[in-house]
Formats: structure tokens, C-alpha cells, sequence
């Protein structure tokens, strides 16, 4: 008997809903629209960091590229050990800096 009552009082309000049910449903469909357009914002975010990193990716392989290709020729030149590794902690250092201010601009 319960089921029978709800419908019926859900049939009566769908045939004319109240002023407060209508407030309540224009609150909830601009909630909704307001997280549509948060949303689309966020995605929108994501895809920019992620080509930021797949930006920052790609310098770093072609720093690593270029202190490999640095360190063979220090080695054919014939330097000694620790030169090279001075040399090597320098180029180390300015690539983590230039990286660090890509990252930050």
C-alpha cells in the first residue's frame, strides 16, 4: 500500500510542482552547470601541464644527449678524471637550473 501512496503523490507533484521544488531544481541545474564549466576547466588544465611535461621531457633527453656527447669528447681530448668530473658536475648544475626556470615560467 506504501509503493501505491508514493506514486501518487509523485504523480501529484510531477503534474504541478511546488514553487520550492521548482527553486530547488533551478538551484541543482545551476550547481550542475557551474561543474560542467569547472570541469571543462580542469581538463583543460591537465591537457597544458601534461604537454608541459612532455615538454620538459623532451629537453631534459636533449640535455642528456648533449653531456654525453660533451663527455666523449673531453674523454677523446684526453682529460684527466677529474676534470672531467668537475666538468660534468658544471653542465649537471646548469641544466637542473635551466630546467628548474622552465619549469617555474
Amino acid at each position: 500500500m506504501m509503493v501505491r501512496q508514493l506514486e501518487e503523490e509523485l504523480r501529484l507533484r510531477m503534474r504541478g510542482p511546488s514553487v520550492e521544488m521548482q527553486q530547488q531544481m533551478e538551484v541543482l541545474y545551476n550547481e550542475n552547470e557551474h561543474l560542467t564549466r569547472e570541469i571543462a576547466i580542469l581538463r583543460d588544465t591537465i591537457k597544458e601541464l601534461e604537454l608541459r611535461i612532455e615538454t620538459q621531457k623532451q629537453t631534459l633527453q636533449a640535455r642528456d644527449e648533449s653531456i654525453k656527447k660533451l663527455l666523449e669528447m673531453l674523454q677523446n681530448k684526453g682529460m684527466g678524471k677529474e676534470e672531467e668530473r668537475i666538468m660534468f658536475q658544471q653542465m649537471q648544475s646548469m641544466a637542473q637550473k635551466q630546467v628548474l626556470k622552465n619549469f617555474l615560467s
